[in-house]
């Protein structure tokens, strides 16, 4: 399975010209004066028209998205900001930026493959936003692209040691949620929080006391995520841990509850295809 959450955020971030979407960001206005528009280039073309006439739309510019989650991150990391505040904040962002613009940022930025893929997992690329000079910006967070076809999935999992929201970009996503109440023998005791499924704008924020177990499917032939990590949020202990868990097949409490028996990543990719 791919490492959802981990990104290196290194200077080296090549073109893969055999990646069609890399080839879609990088060559920005060839893809727009063609006959292939994809979803990506429709926004950016929505934003330009935006910039013209600013009138038209008062939505959140993305470089002030990015800023306001740089400090977002700065305050989960140092406790001046509670995990509950993260959240909601991140919710009201969501609402409030303009996709369009959004995507114009992420044109800009380095980007690169998120390394090989496993099983069916939706295809990850790194995202380095670049600030006024063009230069890579360095932040409290890391973030990536996460896009599906109808075969691919984020099986659930679990997470310690971070917080992180998949936002979608395009299309329509499932999300699945659910609070991690504690650990019993080789499960964890998870409560059910959400099913919806939601488009460009919702956004699923996790962190340890909300809503930490997530799974993701697309509703949609193509769906794209943006995705916002903070690691390293214990001292001491791992960046992260992700812990693949089994919630369709737990034992149900009868105080709604669920123990739900941990997986390999293996086994949750054969568990959980993406019809499930």
């Amino acid at each position: 399975m791919i490492d959802h959450h981990h990104i290196d955020l290194s200077d080296d971030f090549p073109v893969d010209c055999d990646d069609p979407l890399l080839r879609q960001l990088m060559n920005r206005r060839r893809m727009l004066v063609s006959s292939m528009l994809g979803a990506f280039s429709v926004y950016a073309l929505v934003h330009e028209v935006r910039a013209a006439a600013p009138t038209l739309d008062s939505r959140l510019p993305a470089r002030q998205w990015v800023n306001r989650q740089q400090e977002l991150a700065q305050g989960l990391r140092s406790g001046a900001v509670s995990e509950k505040s993260w959240r909601d904040e991140v919710n009201r962002l969501a609402n409030e930026v303009d996709i369009g613009s959004l995507v114009a940022e992420i044109m800009r930025a380095r980007v690169k493959p998120g390394g090989r893929r496993f099983m069916g997992d939706p295809i990850k690329r790194k995202v380095r936003f670049r600030d006024e000079n063009g230069k890579p910006m360095k932040l409290a967070y890391t973030a990536a692209t996460f896009t599906f076809d109808p075969s691919n999935v984020i099986t659930p999992h679990g997470h310690k040691h971070m917080a992180s929201a998949h936002m979608v970009i395009d299309g329509k996503v499932r999300v699945r949620t659910f609070d991690r109440v504690g650990e019993k023998d080789g499960a964890l005791i998870i409560r059910p929080t959400g099913d919806h499924v939601t488009g460009p704008g919702g956004a699923a924020p996790m962190t340890t006391a909300i809503d930490n177990i997530h799974w993701f499917t697309p509703e949609t032939q193509s769906a794209t995520t943006f995705d916002v990590i903070i690691s390293n949020l214990d001292p001491g202990q791992d960046a992260f841990l992700i812990q693949p868990v089994d919630p369709l097949g737990g034992e149900k409490q009868k105080d709604g509850t669920i123990i739900a028996p941990l997986m390999s990543f293996e086994a949750s990719m054969n568990q959980y295809p993406s019809t499930k």
